[in-house]
């Protein structure tokens, strides 16, 4: 089954207040996700009402707001989704495929976070990485693997890699995600090698860490969106 759609064009990860929100809209991206990882230190609690706050001011803009989930069980997930109306569920953990059939069958949209290794790929890798998940009606969000932080960490993919991979499959760019360490300076060089239409940041809009820089955010969306390379 191939990936149908990416659910935005640019998303900010780790939303931590109203004001980073805003900051989102005014820069024109169109997607932001909350973090409800507890680890993180981006993270969360969907109960609080800062919490139901953010998530109120990112409906009122229009933009898609996407839950991050690592390890949760279903009955949390849906839960959270369902209190909040979250646009889509974001899978970023060792979750079984069995619990986004769930998800799916209970009318939920999936975003799969598939964890890759940097450097080079070899061509295959990236489907023997997504494996049976291909058969499950989500969308992939490729990221660099960092084990157990369950995050890119920062860091890169291969770019030349990913292009190889979604010209072999024959995917429509709209099908799938790239994040793992983009940030203002390189994610138009990331999305003009990899073909990406939809990108993914949190730290790379950062500074420090943890905490939204309304600035970056601005940078990395105006770079990201199409013509700004030749302006």
């Amino acid at each position: 089954m191939q990936p149908s759609r990416a659910p935005f064009a640019i998303k900010i990860c780790g939303m931590r207040s109203v004001q980073d929100v805003r900051s989102v809209a005014d820069a024109g991206a169109d997607a932001v996700g909350l973090n409800f990882y507890e680890p993180s230190v981006r993270s969360l609690n969907p109960d609080a009402e800062e919490t139901i706050r953010i998530n109120e001011v990112a409906r009122e803009v229009g933009l898609t707001r996407v839950g991050l989930f690592v390890n949760h069980d279903l009955e949390f997930i849906q839960r959270v989704a369902g209190s909040l109306q979250l646009d889509w569920i974001q899978l970023h953990g060792d979750e079984p495929v069995s619990l986004a059939e769930d998800l799916v069958r209970a009318g939920q949209s999936i975003l799969r976070a598939i964890r890759l290794p940097r450097g080079k790929l070899k061509l295959g890798q990236i489907d023997d990485v997504i494996g049976k998940w291909n058969e499950v009606d989500v969308s992939y969000l490729l990221d660099a693997d960092a084990g157990a932080s369950f995050g890119g960490g920062g860091q890169p993919l291969d770019w030349p890699s990913i292009r190889a991979w979604a010209d072999r499959r024959g995917d429509s760019a709209a099908g799938w995600v790239l994040a793992g360490g983009l940030n203002p300076e390189n994610v138009r060089e990331a999305i003009q090698v990899s073909g990406a239409t939809s990108v993914d940041v949190a730290s790379g809009v950062e500074q420090p860490k943890g905490h939204k820089n309304a600035e970056k955010i601005r940078q990395f969306v105006a770079a990201a969106q199409p013509g700004e390379a030749t302006r």
